[in-house]
């Protein structure tokens, strides 16, 4: 009896395991394959990195939408340079307060520095480098935590979600790069 007990934990436990949604890689490293976007940018593929730095400003967008899901995002921006990620957004959004999140990448002196949502959150505190660094983000149901270099910096809960449904990378001013894009499906 104990043995057929075990097996069936075994059992629940595998499954368990098998129905979590497992990570998708968003990025291969090598190629803009699946991407988009919405602008004359200059994104590409430079040493492993999604790399943008002239251009009009606008949005490098996923083909696949996203509603509730979490995402691992590195970054790495020269110092001045206004950036972001774009969680939950439209193609172009017009109104931040209803058409996305947007995750911001920006010196001390912005308003919304690194690690906030632009006109949502404010973040103080984070800094700026000009070293790799890395978001973890969990969207679900208006609700947007962030975690930036593994500290949370933002739990915020939105009145109404987010109209959006898609992932963007956001050429504004200055040169950034993105690297190892994951993604997983919530429930």
């Amino acid at each position: 009896m104990k043995r057929l007990t075990a097996l069936f934990v075994l059992f629940i436990i595998t499954c368990a395991s098998s129905l979590e949604a497992k990570w998708t890689t968003l990025f291969d490293g090598k190629t803009l394959s699946g991407w988009e976007s919405t602008s004359d940018a200059n994104w590409r593929v430079k040493d492993g990195t999604i790399v943008v730095d002239e251009g009009e400003g606008g949005l490098l967008l996923h083909e696949e939408t996203y509603k509730n899901f979490e995402l691992r995002v590195e970054f790495k921006a020269a110092k001045g340079t206004n950036s972001g990620v774009f969680l939950n957004t439209m193609p172009k959004p017009k109104k931040l307060t209803e058409d996305c999140y947007e995750l911001n990448i920006a010196p001390p002196d912005n308003p919304f520095p690194t690690g906030s949502l632009v006109a949502r959150a404010k973040v103080e505190g984070a800094g700026e480098s000009d070293e790799w660094r890395k978001f973890e983000v969990r969207v679900e149901n208006g609700r947007v935590i962030v975690k930036l270099d593994g500290r949370q910096v933002v739990d915020y809960q939105a009145e109404t979600p987010s109209r959006g449904n898609r992932i963007g990378l956001q050429k504004n001013s200055g040169w950034v790069a993105f690297r190892n894009i994951n993604v997983r499906k919530l429930p």
